[in-house]
């Protein structure tokens, strides 16, 4: 049974277990600890896909006039972004929803009024395909979301469209910041153009060519998903619904993460099972702390550490590891865990997947 493997960035060789592990698991990918400083050019290595999350450090990155992307669902995107009316397809889509709330089972309406929170009558702004993920996780059946027949249509259309909508445009090119968690897409085709000093986690997919996550995810123009108002969770790139096919059961979901602080009375503690749920590859994770302070996070409390559960039946059997910047933790299928009073980015593999959370308490 795999085991779960400690590191640290501020030793290099102690990286390295976690290297042989993530490897042996997932031979398509190449992951990676490096460091940046001056002003140069991001792009695959391996011919793949390669995701880049900040961990350290600040810098800017380069995005030129019509480049689009889904944020500004949380900070306001700059004056330079434009963002883009719903076209004449969807926008009935969401206007039948709007004026039959009162019509909607109430375990998804609270998903729905995250989604037009985003919806001034014209424009969407940001992503919504976390509050996808969420209402198709309630376990409600899709025909009981609403008891309007009409709005049943709606939703069918809302799920096969919901990638389309929440773009915005930018007017001119520049450089921008990019921060602790923040997360960039890069290819040979499409590199990025960066400066600044900062440490930096890339994961390179090597079985794929193309990809749906833009260049630049970050965390401030990402709307907090997070349930309480003291905690935080931001969804760099949250798990898409619907996009599986016959040999690909995980659809464009390869890599994901997400960068949460939870704080202890709220923590729960959970595994993802070793037989994934619905088919696919099982979840695996890797646990990086981050500085708080460098996300504006305040955490009260100092005893900061994830607690590991190797026997998911026999829960008397825990191991305690100690949480600072820099930590990294690699926790495999089937391994019990719960993180207490820290800032983490979770890279996920495949990613978040749907229905693959069970909880231990």
């Amino acid at each position: 049974m795999p085991q779960v493997v400690i590191g640290h960035t501020d030793d290099l060789k102690s990286l390295e277990p976690i290297y042989d592990s993530f490897h042996d698991a997932h031979p398509e990918l190449k992951i990676g600890y490096e460091e940046f400083e001056g002003e140069g050019e991001f792009t695959a290595q391996h011919e793949g896909i390669r995701f880049i999350w900040i961990e350290q450090g600040e810098g800017e990155v380069y995005l030129d006039v019509g480049y689009r992307t889904q944020e500004g669902d949380g900070e306001k995107l700059p004056d330079c972004y434009t963002s883009e009316k719903v076209d004449t397809e969807n926008l009935p889509i969401l206007q039948a929803i709007a004026e039959n709330l009162d019509t909607l089972h109430p375990k998804v309406l609270l998903h729905v009024e995250s989604i037009l929170s985003r919806f001034d009558g014209e424009i969407t702004t940001g992503d919504i395909s976390n509050e996808i993920r969420l209402m198709v996780e309630t376990g409600i059946d899709q025909v009981d979301w609403t008891s309007r027949p009409k709005v049943r249509r709606s939703f069918e259309l809302l799920l096969e469209n919901y990638s389309q909508m929440g773009w915005s445009t930018k007017q001119e090119g520049s450089f921008e910041p990019i921060k602790v968690g923040d997360q960039l897409t890069v290819t040979t085709d499409e590199p990025v153009r960066v400066r600044g000093k900062f440490r930096y986690w890339w994961i390179e997919d090597t079985s794929i060519f193309m990809t749906h996550v833009t260049t630049v995810r970050r965390l401030n123009y990402i709307k907090n998903a997070a349930t309480k108002p003291s905690e935080f969770l931001g969804l760099a790139m949250p798990w898409l619904c619907y996009t599986e096919t016959e040999d690909k059961l995980d659809g464009v979901n390869s890599v994901n993460n997400h960068v949460f602080h939870i704080t202890d009375q709220n923590s729960q503690t959970h595994y993802h099972p070793s037989e994934a749920i619905g088919g696919g590859k099982p979840q695996h994770e890797i646990h990086i702390a981050l500085e708080p302070n460098a996300l504006g996070i305040e955490i009260q409390k100092h005893d900061s550490y994830i607690d590991i559960f190797p026997e998911v039946e026999d829960l008397t059997v825990h191991q305690k590891i100690e949480l600072s910047p820099g930590t990294v933790v690699y926790i495999p299928p089937a391994t019990g865990h719960r993180t207490v009073n820290a800032v983490v980015s979770v890279l996920g593999i495949p990613g978040f997947k749907l229905n693959n959370t069970i909880l231990l308490d």
